[in-house]
C-alpha cells in the first residue's frame, strides 16, 4: 500500500489517498475521530494509565513527606478515578472483541451452507477475491474508474480530477511535490483496469473551484453531471 498525504479533495476536505494494487481510498486526515474513539480509544487508555501511575506515585510521596491532608486526599481521588476509568475502557475493548468473535462465528455458520449456491460464491469472490487492503468497505476498486485528468490550477498548483463509472467526480488538489505522483498512480489504476478507455480519455480544463470543463469522450455523456460539476465542450 502507498499513501499520499496532504491532499485536498472537493468534495471531501483534507484526505490521505491510499493506493493498493486493485484500488484506492481517500481517508480523512487527523482530527476526524469520533467522540467515542476520543473518550474510550487506545489513546485515552494510554493517557489514563499515565495519570493513574503519576497520581499513585504523587500520593505515596506526599503521604511519606507529611503533606497537607487535602493534597493527599486529592491525589488519592485522582488515582481512584483513573483506575475506574481505565477499567471501563478495558471492559469496552474486551466486550467489543467478544462481540466481534461471536459475529464472525455466526457469519461463518450462516454462510457455510450458502456456499452451495453459485451466485453467493460469485458474490464472495467479487467482494474478497482480490484480498489485501482493497477489500475494506471504503476502498474504491480500479474498475470503478472512468477517467483521470491532470489540470493546472490558475491559483497555483495542480488538480487531479477523477471520474467514476457511477457519474461521481472528485477533484484532488495535492501538494506541488506530490502532484505528478498522485496523477501517475490514478492513471496506472485506470490503465490497468480499462486500457482502451484510458487511451481515449480527453483532458479537462480547470475553471474555478467546483467547476470543471471537459470534452465528452466515447465513454461520457454530455450533461451527465450538473451539480456541483458543470461541463461543456471545450472551444
Amino acid at each position: 500500500m502507498y499513501t499520499i498525504n496532504g491532499v485536498t479533495a472537493t468534495p471531501g476536505g483534507r484526505v490521505s489517498v491510499q493506493f493498493h494494487d486493485h484500488g484506492y481510498a481517500a481517508r480523512k486526515e487527523g482530527g476526524e475521530d469520533s467522540l467515542g474513539e476520543k473518550l474510550f480509544g487506545e489513546g485515552a487508555g494510554c493517557v489514563t494509565l499515565l495519570v493513574m501511575l503519576a497520581s499513585i506515585g504523587l500520593y505515596s510521596l506526599l503521604k511519606k513527606n507529611g503533606a497537607p491532608e487535602a493534597a493527599v486526599t486529592a491525589c488519592l481521588m485522582v488515582a481512584i478515578a483513573s483506575v475506574c476509568y481505565g477499567a471501563i475502557i478495558a471492559l469496552l475493548h474486551w466486550t467489543s472483541g467478544v462481540l466481534a468473535s461471536v459475529f464472525l462465528f455466526l457469519f461463518v455458520v450462516v454462510s457455510f451452507p450458502l456456499l452451495l449456491i453459485p451466485g453467493y460464491r460469485r458474490a464472495l469472490r467479487r467482494r474478497w477475491g482480490s484480498g489485501g487492503s482493497d477489500t475494506e468497505g471504503d476502498w474504491v476498486p480500479a474498475t470503478a474508474l472512468s477517467g483521470v485528468w491532470h489540470q493546472s490550477d490558475p491559483r497555483g498548483g495542480s488538480v487531479i480530477t477523477v471520474q467514476l463509472t457511477d457519474g461521481s467526480v472528485t477533484a484532488y488538489a495535492p501538494t506541488p511535490d506530490t502532484a505528478h505522483d498522485l496523477y501517475a498512480r490514478f492513471d496506472a489504476l485506470l490503465r490497468g483496469a480499462r486500457p482502451a478507455q484510458a487511451a481515449h480519455q480527453q483532458p479537462a480544463q480547470y475553471q474555478q473551484p467546483g467547476q470543471y470543463q471537459q470534452q465528452p469522450g466515447p465513454y461520457q455523456h454530455p450533461g451527465q453531471y450538473q451539480q456541483p460539476w458543470q461541463q461543456q465542450p471545450r472551444g
